[in-house]
């Protein structure tokens, strides 16, 4: 039922309803569970099914297959298992096991129906946390992807991330399972339970209807631009397997590139930026950039740049050559010597409106055993990998926040800052030549996988950012679950920030959303197309997810060890008695009981 509710090839955009009723087994089975075993079974049974069904499209990864969907199911379905036996901890204890004490007057806190709710839910969102981050980090098949239909629900994101959202959607399924159970159980030694099972559903309700409250104003919030930028955006629609040169790619992207340029000169305007999806450049920069300065001979990029004027984001690849200080021995003596090593980037390159080429951004967050590679430096490991796989060598991960600047356009809302700060050592032309300088826009530029994880993200905007352009390339999955599941984890950025986020992606979804969620402009899937956009600039606003970060993710982090911690220990008297005295009050216990039987 998870796997249906998440964007898949029969509802694209996902069917959340689904979510509704998705945990409600998984929430029954854990009420039955007596052993560690099956709690492990169950959740593995549960992870691995779902990233299988709904991530099916991973085996499309050429030479890669193997890891992308073998490995990552079954280290998937290894964390889900896992979480499974931090399920059942609270609930092993020495009488735990007997269901006759769940109705006796005294017992454990644990075993209470409030407990059971709030913890599972708790878990379940931290399971969420720990498989979509890190270097392991798998972001897709989670509750909050399902949800893109109802997006009144994702404005919580602003405050909790999505995992605001898996929080609420679980803690319903528990709630709902739980009534379950009541309806089926014995009615008069389960009022306690019925109690709090009304309690516990009073306080969703409540917090339900703040989020409603919360989530209604924000999406229908009018939100007046500061500034606005032009942009074009290429879908060319490339074969990302083919060996060949870039050269149909870039001719491709030119043809489409011009075809808006000349759109928009017949309405009088003219275009801030073009950009052009990830990897469309096979060569790799800065020593390309010559290259590029006659290739295509068609039409050379760097005089096509020139020509259209207008700065351009490229998909690409820089190389950075970094000398290694070591030691060689010759003969009885030891000699230092030097060793250059190069690192392969996976880049967004920035060319100028005068075709220069003038920087790049590395992508800091690379695809585990994809483009990032553990221990490829070894030579066993090198030669197993370039043997089995085909692989010689890995991408190197980004080790900066790059921020790209670009002229455009102020709007009447846009207000200078109060204080004017004037340097003395200026001359009034100088300061005159500053003030006539267009405005700009600080543009970061996420790669593919960035996009999705909030140690790359969220530093973005702290330091700066006022408009997100991501560029990917998801085509080699050939399925259009795919290009939506990555466009749906994306989506949430623009709502945890509050600030615009444009795709552009090689054969989709390409695609502009504003702070609220909501589609500006978009392309259709694996089709050869060009966008070009107004993109709105809002004013940067401080939300509380970009304040605090996973805050929620942390506190059900907390919960789950304090609860760890407590079932080391139970909290009914008789467990507090020495062994010795325990031993006697046994006995004294059995005569009793031998006696009634009498």
């Amino acid at each position: 039922m998870l796997s249906a509710a998440i964007p898949n090839e029969l509802y694209l955009f996902g069917c959340p309803v689904y979510t509704l009723l998705a945990f409600i087994p998984l929430y029954l089975i854990f009420n039955k569970i007596k052993d560690f075993k099956t709690a492990f079974l169950a959740f593995f049974l549960q992870t691995l099914t779902t990233h299988l069904i709904s991530s099916f499209w991973l085996a499309y990864f050429k030479d890669y297959a193997v890891f992308t969907l073998g490995a990552s199911a079954f280290g998937t379905a290894c964390i889900g298992g896992a979480f499974g036996l931090f399920f059942f901890i609270p609930y092993y204890t020495s009488d735990c096991q007997n269901k006759l004490n769940e109705y006796s007057i005294v017992f454990s806190l644990r075993r209470s129906t409030i407990f059971r709710i709030l913890y599972f839910t708790s878990t379940y969102t931290l399971y969420e946390w720990v498989k979509s981050a890190g270097f392991l980090g798998y972001p897709w098949g989670t509750v909050s992807s399902a949800m893109y239909k109802w997006p009144v629900i994702m404005q919580t994101a602003s405050i909790t991330g999505v995992y605001g959202v898996t929080f609420m959607v679980i803690l319903f399924n528990a709630i709902a399972a739980q009534c379950i159970l009541l309806y089926y159980g014995n009615q008069q030694l389960e009022k306690s339970k019925y109690k709090d099972t009304v309690q516990i559903a009073k306080c969703f309700g409540v917090l339900l209807l703040l989020l409603l409250i919360h989530g209604i104003y924000q999406y229908d919030k009018p939100r007046k631009p500061v500034k606005e930028l032009t942009a074009i955006t290429v879908q060319q629609n490339s074969d990302p397997w083919k060996a060949e040169s870039d050269k149909n790619s870039i001719l491709t992207s030119q043809k489409l590139t011009q075809e808006k340029i000349n759109e928009l000169a017949m309405t009088g305007r003219k275009a801030d930026l073009v950009v052009w999806s990830e990897g469309c450049l096979s060569h790799a920069f800065p020593t390309s950039e010559g290259y590029y300065s006659w290739y295509p001979t068609e039409k050379p990029l760097s005089q096509f740049v020139k020509e259209i004027n207008v700065p351009c984001i490229f998909g690409g690849s820089v190389i950075r050559r970094t000398k290694i200080a070591g030691a060689e021995t010759e003969g009885e003596q030891t000699v230092e010597s030097e060793r250059e090593r190069k690192e392969y980037f996976n880049s967004a390159l920035l060319y100028d409106a005068d075709g220069k080429y003038r920087g790049y951004y590395a992508k800091n967050h690379l695809v585990p055993f994809a483009e990032a590679l553990p221990f490829i430096e070894v030579p066993v490991i090198h030669a197993f990998m370039e043997k089995v796989v085909g692989i010689s060598a890995g991408w190197t991960p980004g080790d900066q926040y790059v921020f790209f600047n670009v002229p455009c356009r102020v709007t009447q809302n846009y207000k200078l800052p109060a204080v004017k700060n004037i340097d003395l050592n200026k001359t009034l032309s100088e300061q005159k030549k500053e003030e006539n300088m267009p405005a700009t826009v600080q543009i970061s530029t996420p790669i593919c996988f960035d996009d999705a994880f909030t140690d790359i993200m969220r530093p973005l905007f702290l330091n700066g950012t006022e408009l997100f352009i991501n560029i990917t390339d998801d085509s080699w999955s050939l399925k259009k679950s795919s290009e939506i599941q990555h466009f749906v984890i994306a989506s949430y950025s623009a709502i945890e920030y509050r600030t615009t986020l444009v795709r552009s992606a090689n054969a989709g979804y390409s695609v502009v959303v504003d702070p609220s969620g909501k589609v500006i402009a978009d392309l259709p899937l694996f089709e050869e197309d060009a966008l070009a956009t107004d993109i709105p600039v809002f004013q940067r606003q401080m939300t509380t997810y970009a304040r605090f970060g996973n805050w929620l993710a942390y506190l059900c982090l907390i919960i789950f060890f304090l609860c760890t911690i407590w079932s080391y220990f139970d909290f009914s008297p008789y467990d507090y008695i020495p062994s010795e005295r325990k031993s006697k009050k046994d006995k004294k216990k059995k005569k009793k009981n031998s006696k009634n039987k009498k």
